[in-house]
């Protein structure tokens, strides 16, 4: 009766010990493919990389007509194409947005392509950037593709 447990204890090795074959492959056929994968180059270096370039690809920016600067307001809020209730809507708020003047209880808001769209004022704030608080928002300028770049520090 004292070897049974020790039969089941071999039978669990070799069975582990089988499962050492990845997938199904022999040892030799893993041994080639890992060769074939090296010699390719197709593998990951894990050394700390290179140091970041010094010049960068920074996309032009246009700079937007107007005083604009950087405030917060909820996301997902119409942007109204006219500083009136029921006006169409342009489109929805981000958390950041470039404001302008306020006119008749709204906000004017640059939005994409330099169009301007309103907010009810109540619903912009000062900045406030929810991961860092003492970072800073400045309005980098237009995209060639119409898009309001943000430049936060």
């Amino acid at each position: 009766m004292r070897q049974t447990p020790f039969t089941v204890f071999l039978l669990g090795v070799i069975t582990l010990a089988g499962g050492a074959c990845a997938q199904g492959f022999t040892g030799p056929e893993l041994d080639r493919m890992s060769r074939e994968r090296l010699d390719s180059g197709a593998f990951r270096n894990f050394s700390a990389g290179s140091p970041p370039p010094t010049t960068s690809n920074r996309v032009p920016l246009h700079p937007p007509q107007g005083i604009w600067v950087c405030m917060s307001t909820n996301e997902y809020v119409p942007i109204l194409s006219e500083p009136r209730p029921g006006s169409p809507v342009l489109g929805q708020s981000s958390g950041q947005i470039a404001a302008g003047p306020d006119r008749a209880g709204y906000t004017s808001v640059l939005y994409h392509e330099g169009k301007v769209g309103w907010l009810p004022k109540t619903a912009v704030r000062p900045y406030h950037n929810e991961f860092n608080a003492r970072a800073t928002c400045t309005i980098a300028g237009l995209r060639a593709d119409g898009l309001v770049m943000f430049d936060v520090r």
